[in-house]
């Protein structure tokens, strides 16, 4: 799990500095101010580590940077797939530090814009991971009516499209649902997420998935994007790719779902990092998830870490850090559905 982050020159990021990483971190932004760039880049780092422990064994001359590289550049799709694109426009160079809780990694890069595709200044040198890494990223985006397309034009032509965040999580969902006992607190969030589908279930048949409830049975083009949604956590619950240890990146979970239904989805992603052991981090647009994650800190005293996103004039995207337990800070969310609850009112006073 990921301790600190620093970083230069990234995309819209000239400097940010995340020193206290918490089980369960917010990230809130305006559009265009780097809340997916930032998801991205902590993905790509965990998940280049964790390819690199599955795939080393099998060959001893990869190097993790190697994998990042490639990583990086599959996720992040920068023009000509270069890394050097990825540099902060009139900066000649962009580093990133971060320090993870397995084995106590600390892991730093760095690389020019003129660079393509290798790495070559890092550190360590070798990189040694005794500890599993499991990272997951559900994207914004339905994937489940589409994976074959982006499976198809992504492995077999790599063609620039639906990066890997989509290409990684589709290869979870293939996986077969494992028999056994859950952790506790995963059945319960398993219980959860069944309530929210109607007790229905997504399996694959014929190497297709289908929704299932009762002696209904639909494709995933006739199935509710909601269900859709609530159905790919299920699963990945349901075939231990989401397990205590893992890291789980959400961008926007409030996309196609009702308020009642984003409601218990935070309650659920709540469940997850304060008892079943799994790091989230989350960007949001939405008024009911912050509110939410916010009630939820303040009646459990439990730490949710929200970095806050702005553009400034002269900086770029620059960060603000609070913690949600110590209340609701001033951010744009708030401010809107304060200055439309106020436009009412007067409304009202008026008429």
């Amino acid at each position: 799990m990921f301790n600190n982050l620093t970083l230069e020159n990234l995309a819209a990021f000239q400097q940010l500095q995340w020193q206290q990483h918490e089980r369960l971190n917010l990230i809130i932004g305006e559009n265009d101010s780097g809340k997916t760039h930032l998801l991205k880049l902590l993905y790509g780092i965990a998940r280049s580590l964790e390819d690199y422990q599955k795939r080393g064994n099998n060959d001893p001359s990869l190097s993790w940077q190697a994998v990042l590289a490639d990583k990086l550049r599959w996720i992040f799709q920068p023009p000509a797939l270069e890394l050097g694109k990825l540099v902060h426009k009139g900066k000649s160079q962009l580093s990133v530090t971060t320090q993870l809780t397995n084995d106590n990694i600390n892991l730093s890069f760095s690389f020019g814009e003129k660079t393509t595709r290798k790495i070559i200044k890092f550190t360590p040198q070798f990189v040694a991971i005794t500890t599993p890494i499991n990272a997951l990223f559900l994207p914004p985006k339905e994937i489940m009516t589409v994976m074959d397309a982006v499976e198809a034009t992504r492995s077999q032509l790599e063609i620039i499209g639906f990066d890997d965040t989509y290409l990684d999580l589709i290869k979870a969902l293939r996986l077969p649902v494992s028999r056994g006992k859950l952790h506790q607190h995963l059945k319960t969030a398993v219980e959860l997420l069944d309530e929210q589908m109607g007790k229905g279930q997504i399996e694959i048949e014929q190497n297709e998935f289908m929704f299932k409830r009762g002696h209904e049975k639909y494709t995933m083009s006739q199935t509710a994007e909601g269900i859709k949604k609530i159905g790919i956590l299920n699963r990945l619950i349901k075939n231990r790719m989401l397990k205590p240890g893992s890291i789980l990146f959400v961008d926007e979970p409030e996309v196609n779902l009702h308020p009642k239904a984003i409601v218990a989805l935070v309650d659920i992603f709540f469940l997850l990092a304060q008892q079943a052991g799994i790091q989230i981090y989350l960007a949001t647009h939405n008024y009911f998830v912050l509110r939410r994650f916010e009630w939820l800190a303040r009646k459990h005293n439990e730490s949710i870490g929200l970095c806050s996103l702005f553009r400034s004039p002269k900086n770029g995207v620059v960060a603000e850090f609070y913690n949600l337990r110590d209340g609701m800070p001033s951010n744009p969310i708030i401010d809107v559905s304060i200055e439309l609850y106020e436009q009412n009112v007067i409304l009202d006073f008026e008429t």
